[in-house]
């Protein structure tokens, strides 16, 4: 909820002071200042209306004015005031063009304040991009530095965005730790509107948890702060959080009342983002209910309003922003290299002329000139030579890191046509792992006795991956995630992942009485496995990722979170690929109640013991 620093801020400043241009311009600038500082006043007037398509008229034509004197400072305050609007009403790709435009222009006049700024901005768009490794690496360049600067509020401002991105990766133990650091500030600075959003954040977190009163204490707590009058997005969207809390709890009617109040405030706001989440509430309290007519209407709106702002068209153009970034950002640096390089031949042969003038026989001028276009041309031929052989090397650890990255398949189709399908691949057997408790060994433990430790962890789960054939997806934080089938489907793939799981779990118990020993912490690890369909592809263009999308994950994921320390915990489609092999033996769970999915079958799974 508090992705952005402008999701919540009306106000942007358009600073006005100062000269512009040249002296005899003055008047014409100061109208042009008085044009622009009208404009943003009526934007800011459309936006408290709710009348954001009025607010981007607006500010097009303050651009225009700012590109018309050339005055680059404005034209990134506009732009990343476009893009916050954009962004509000769902149209991330316009968004992410705006702030890479505010980017470019801050950092060609060195605005560290504005350079801090959009880098969170950035973040925001890949954060509901569900692009969470880039989201991150945004928000750090941000918070680097805004501790740089000693600003508090941003820095207590991008705790609650890290608060919210750790929520979203479904790790609330680690998104309430950075909640609450923000929390402390916002209520001794005194400012409400910061305090309910950083209260409703907590909600959802406490909601995630499991903890379902404490939800619903912190998010009505955070409404009471919010007047409707001024802030119906505010309100809204918090309704949209209190209403989630009914689900499951058989207070669908309560749930549907909630809810509606927040899709109706996000339909006169014709903000897309909030439409998708109230439609979304809505269908599954309407099914829970037993209106199965509603809970259609809602779904196919839902549905709707996803695809529109996270459909295949959309994503593509999101990634064309990208790389036309970063395009334009390598040509920006060879333009300049290839000019500094122009000025210092220039100057070296500058230099040279005059020495030569001081020569007093043409004969030897002669020479010298030889000499030194000899030099060059044998300069030349071992520049190109070198060069050559750096770029045979660069290839030789481009594809070992390629091969790190992705299977040899989808690495070798890459490289062959420049991208690669995605796959439909059956029977995948998804394995989550996740240390309980996570939050308080950060408490216990240093950050690099922390990272040395989980570093250490990951790198034995990535052989025993390896020695299964199971393909790594990722960690996100504490959680550890592989695939065993891909990238093409195999016998036995259900076999080896659980033979794989319960390996991890082994590993960890030598390990944690090794660390017993030395008087350290330990840790306490959950697993699950469940088999199904999946798609599988590449993610990103910059960096890439190779992932695993379908229910299959979202259902793997809950036999994680709903087993028990210490303990394998597989569903029953897995159960059923399993069940035969030798020198395994399972404890039947029945159907136990999972957040969002209902009632799933589990079995416990272990070693059959060896007597001897």
């Amino acid at each position: 909820m508090s992705r952005c620093s402008t999701h919540w801020c009306f106000a942007v400043i358009l600073g006005l002071s100062g000269p512009i241009g040249q002296a005899q311009d003055n008047g014409h600038l100061q109208v042009d200042a008085a044009r622009i500082l009208i404009c943003v006043d009526s934007c800011r007037e459309a936006e408290e209306a709710g009348d954001y398509p009025r607010a981007l008229r607006i500010l097009e034509r303050a651009m225009e004015v700012a590109k018309a004197e050339q005055d680059t400072a404005r034209i990134a305050l506009v732009a990343v005031k476009r893009g916050v609007i954009n962004q509000r009403m769902g149209d991330y790709n316009a968004a992410l063009s705006d702030f890479y435009q505010a980017l470019r222009s801050y950092t060609s006049i060195g605005d560290l304040d504005g350079i801090a700024e959009v880098n969170n901005n950035i973040g925001s768009i890949h954060h509901y991009d569900r692009n969470y490794t880039k989201a991150a690496s945004f928000y750090a360049q941000s918070l680097a530095i805004r501790e740089a600067q000693g600003n508090p509020e941003q820095r207590a401002l991008l705790l609650n965005n890290f608060g919210s991105l750790y929520e979203d990766r479904n790790m609330p133990d680690s998104a309430l730790h950075f909640l609450r650091r923000a929390l402390a500030f916002r209520l001794a600075q005194g400012d409400s509107a910061w305090v309910a959003v950083t209260y409703a954040n907590m909600g959802s977190c406490f909601d995630k948890s499991g903890a379902t009163d404490s939800a619903r204490i912190y998010l009505r707590r955070g409404l009471s702060m919010i007047p409707r009058s001024q802030n119906e997005y505010l309100q809204g969207s918090m309704n949209i959080r209190l209403g989630s809390t009914y689900l499951g709890s058989g207070k669908s009617q309560e749930a549907i009342r909630l809810c509606r109040i927040g899709l109706d405030a996000a339909e006169r706001l014709k903000l897309l983002p909030m439409v998708q989440r109230g439609c979304e509430c809505l269908f599954k309290a309407y099914k829970e209910s037993g209106n199965a007519g509603e809970a259609l209407r809602m779904y196919e709106r839902f549905i709707a309003a996803r695809d529109s702002m996270f459909g295949q068209d959309r994503a593509k153009e999101l990634t064309r922003i990208e790389l036309t970034h970063n395009f334009e950002q390598r040509q920006l640096a060879d333009s300049l290299a290839s000019a500094e390089q122009r000025r210092t031949a220039d100057l070296a042969f500058q230099q040279g002329i005059r020495g030569e003038r001081d020569q007093k026989r043409v004969f030897l001028l002669g020479s010298i000139l030889v000499l030194i276009l000899a030099a060059g041309l044998w300069s030349r031929l071992r520049h190109t030579r070198r060069s050559r052989n750096v770029i045979s090397k660069e290839r030789e650890r481009s594809d070992k890191l390629l091969l790190s990255i992705l299977p040899r398949r989808v690495a070798d189709e890459l490289k062959e046509h420049g991208k690669a399908q995605a796959r439909e691949v059956d029977e995948v057997s998804i394995l989550f792992t996740d240390f309980q408790g996570f939050a308080s060994l950060t408490e216990q433990m240093s950050a690099q006795e922390l990272v040395e430790s989980l570093d250490a962890c990951f790198k034995a789960f990535d052989a025993i991956s390896l020695r299964y054939g199971a393909e790594k997806i990722k960690t996100i934080g504490d959680a550890y995630m592989c695939a065993g089938g891909l990238p093409e489907w195999r016998p036995q793939s259900a076999r080896d992942t659980v033979f794989a799981a319960l390996d991890m779990l082994d590993w960890l118990v030598r390990h944690n009485a090794l660390r017993t020993k030395l008087g350290k912490p330990t840790f306490a690890m959950r697993a699950g496995v469940h088999s199904g369909p999946v798609v599988a592809g590449i993610v990103g263009d910059s960096k890439f990722q190779y992932d695993v999308w379908g229910d299959t994950v979202n259902i793997a994921a809950r036999m994680e979170s709903s087993g028990e320390v210490g303990r394998l915990n597989i569903s029953a489609s897995t159960y059923l690929m399993v069940k035969e092999t030798d020198g395994l033996q399972f404890t039947p769970r029945g159907k136990v109640t999972t957040k969002g999915k209902g009632e799933l079958e589990m079995y416990f799974v272990e070693r059959v013991p060896i007597h001897v």
